[in-house]
């Protein structure tokens, strides 16, 4: 049922317990139009009869988890912005939230109740905008079925990959970024895709940027490891300044916390931890160039490209000197190579 007082925004909570449901909607329901539901089916079927435009799950549920319940509300509207919560920071829980449900945000219990006010207030905004993609049409008609078959089969797609990748617009090979310090693990991975695409190794952060400021990349493989130099720092920069590339983590680094960054700040694509098979590799590469071509074709698919139009303090106030400093590096380079 939703909350004591109505407004534009409809936003989803999704917790099997009866007092966090109560805490949480009391936290909102003065602001929005709150419905909640106490398991997955019960939030599918919210999601299929109303608009929602945000919905916040809890991760460890009976019969569902939260990750699974997000993806399942991915394809049926996929303008709903998506946030995972969860007490329990163990690594596998944070992969499948990245590499599954697609979250925009991830947040642990005990929450603070400035940060979840000031994280659904921006995901009430990007759902805003990204609704302009996706016309409201009523959950029983015809043309809303086959919209959302169209959409699941879309993320059908991109999940099992095509056998071989698609040419871009100009009938050229894909480029492919990849940024690995260990020269030996760099030089293997551009023998086995340089087959499929324009592999542009990077053994250092300045050989990345003067990468990115002369091509337009779509998709980057990179280490999370890089030597003197912060790997979220780098990420930040690249992120803010090409929001439309599409990030795979390849690293040894099995951190919670940088796992939850990389979701919050960057939206990292996929999240693997090496050794990682060539084909899973390969078959995530894939799954990225499609997602590369829709932000290229409809931008408002990006969230973190709509983020910096209607939200950017979000990701910006959390900026380190060091990746501001990186930042207008790249900046400068992007300046002087006119990419």
């Amino acid at each position: 049922m939703p909350g004591e007082i109505t407004s534009d925004i409809n936003i989803l909570l999704v917790d099997d317990e009866p007092l966090v449901l109560q805490s949480l909607s009391a936290t909102f329901r003065k602001q929005y139009n709150v419905y909640t539901a106490t398991n997955g089916k019960e939030a599918i079927e919210i999601i299929r009869k109303y608009t929602i435009h945000v919905v916040l799950s809890d991760q460890r549920m009976p019969g569902m988890l939260g990750h699974e319940v997000l993806r399942i509300i991915k394809t049926i509207s996929p303008s709903t912005i998506r946030i995972l919560l969860t007490g329990y920071s163990d690594l596998d829980a944070i992969m499948n939230s990245v590499n599954s449900g697609e979250v925009f945000r991830y947040l642990t219990k005990p929450w603070k109740v400035e940060q979840l006010r000031e994280t659904v207030a921006a995901a009430a905004q990007i759902a805003s905008k990204v609704s302009q993609l996706y016309p409201v049409k009523p959950a029983s008609s015809p043309e809303t079925t086959d919209q959302s078959q169209e959409i699941e089969l879309e993320t059908q797609a991109e999940t099992e990959q095509v056998e071989t990748p698609m040419p871009d617009f100009q009938g050229q090979k894909d480029k492919l970024l990849i940024v690995e310090f260990n020269k030996e693990q760099l030089n293997m991975m551009v023998k086995v895709f340089n087959k499929k695409y324009e592999v542009l190794p990077c053994a250092s952060v300045d050989e990345a940027f003067e990468q990115l400021s002369k091509h337009e990349v779509p998709v980057m493989v990179t280490d999370l490891n890089l030597n003197s130099e912060d790997g979220i720092d780098f990420l930040y920069a690249i992120k803010q300044e090409y929001p439309n590339i599409v990030i795979i983590l390849l690293t040894q680094v099995r951190d919670a916390l940088l796992a939850i960054k990389s979701i919050n700040e960057f939206q990292v694509y996929r999240y693997h931890v090496k050794p990682c098979s060539v084909e899973d590799l390969d078959k995530t590469i894939q799954s990225a160039m499609m997602r590369a071509r829709s932000y290229r074709t409809q931008p408002l698919k990006n969230v973190h490209f709509v983020a910096k139009q209607v939200v950017p303090d979000i990701i910006e106030k959390q900026a380190s000197q060091k990746g501001n400093w990186l930042r207008d590096r790249l900046k400068g380079l992007k300046k002087f190579f006119g990419v």
